[in-house]
């Protein structure tokens, strides 16, 4: 009697686990997985070392390196293209589909998408229609999934290497916050689709342009994505902690006031690696990352082809200039005070720890 109870019970209980069972869906692609996953790192600091071009190779990890994994759904449409006004693929965390995101195929003869740009450690519910020329709608696919990972990288039309800086664990025992800070390359050519996926669903609604040290650089006095944004051009040298600080004081100082608006806020150059890159690491060694985190991230824009190595001739002097200006044991403390000798308040810093840190 015991012995059919206990497998009654066994039975029971594995029904209900495979009833909730669920897509896992990684958000970084191939690539970033195994460089996030190489620790050569951490016991070998050699800077003329890198690991990164072990995980450049298109032939075995795609062309896109710099775009993010995510979830590929398939349909069969139910009538033809002509007929068809849009296909709409609506995204939310909640089953009722409150707080929902939407993207929309280019073509209305897809049968398919890849739904990216989310977020880890997330349960998504998703649903795809057809919304037809008479205003009916055909639902093509829904259902739900659940995403792991760390390194968000972003799918934007018309520019490259987007990624979040959210995610990095750091000295104060929590992570860096998702969906607030973003770095890029340019954005003068972000298409309507990239418009909705960026500035609609990721509400980025601040720019800060690094370019305007070459001749052929625009010099704009205006977002290209439109009066909705909110933009400005600080002109910035890459590299260059020393003589530029009180530059890349202005531009911390104007991201600060975006933040204190509550908005969320892109900074790029051209490529978004080296100006882009050197604003990206005095800000995220202020919140906390390690040194080995600090050139991860740095690196990470080799996957579009930009030869950005931990031992490039400009990132590999910013680490010793930190520590030879401000000696501390405390990594952290160094770019603190790099900060408010610069020109950054101390309320300031605190407020952008308040903000980014998730607690």
């Amino acid at each position: 009697m015991k012995k059919a109870l206990l497998s009654l019970l066994l039975t029971i209980t594995l029904q209900t686990w495979a009833q909730d069972s669920i897509e896992i869906v990684n958000i970084e692609n191939a690539a970033v997985q195994a460089y996030m996953a190489d620790s050569t790192y951490y016991y070998n600091d050699d800077c003329d070392l890198t690991v990164i071009t072990n995980y450049t190779n298109r032939d075995l990890y795609g062309e896109r390196l710099d775009r993010p994994a995510g979830k590929t759904i398939n349909w069969t449409p139910t009538t033809a293209p002509e007929n068809i006004s849009e296909i709409r693929i609506t995204l939310s965390e909640h089953s009722d589909y409150t707080d929902s995101l939407t993207h929309f195929p280019t073509s209305k003869k897809a049968s398919s998408y890849l739904i990216t740009n989310l977020l880890p450690n997330r349960i998504y519910y998703y649903k795809a229609e057809e919304i037809h020329s008479d205003s009916t709608i055909a639902l093509l696919d829904q259902g739900k999934f659940r995403t792991v990972g760390q390194v968000r990288m972003i799918r934007m039309a018309g520019s490259n290497n987007v990624r979040d800086i959210g995610g990095w664990p750091t000295s104060f025992g929590v992570p860096i916050k998702y969906g607030i800070l973003f770095r890029s390359a340019h954005l003068d050519d972000v298409t309507e689709e990239g418009y909705h996926d960026f500035v609609e669903n990721l509400n980025v609604t601040a720019e800060l342009d690094l370019r305007g040290l070459f001749r052929r650089e625009p010099h704009l006095k205006s977002s290209r994505m439109g009066d909705k944004i909110d933009f400005t051009r600080i002109v910035a040298d890459s590299y260059a902690l020393s003589s530029n600080r009180f530059i890349y004081a202005q531009a911390l100082n104007w991201i600060i006031s975006r933040l204190r608006e509550g908005k969320h806020i892109d900074w790029h150059c051209g490529v978004g690696c080296d100006r882009c890159g050197t604003l990206s690491f005095l800000i995220e060694g202020v919140l906390g990352m390690s040194e080995v985190d600090l050139c991860r991230d740095y690196e990470l824009s080799s996957l579009k082809g930009h030869k950005r190595y931990r031992g490039h001739v400009g990132f590999r002097k910013l680490l010793p200039w930190m520590k030879s200006h401000w000696p501390d044991t405390d990594l952290t403390q160094c770019f603190y005070n790099y900060w408010v000798e610069s020109g950054v308040s101390e309320s300031d810093i605190k407020f952008l720890r308040d903000v980014m840190l998730d607690k």
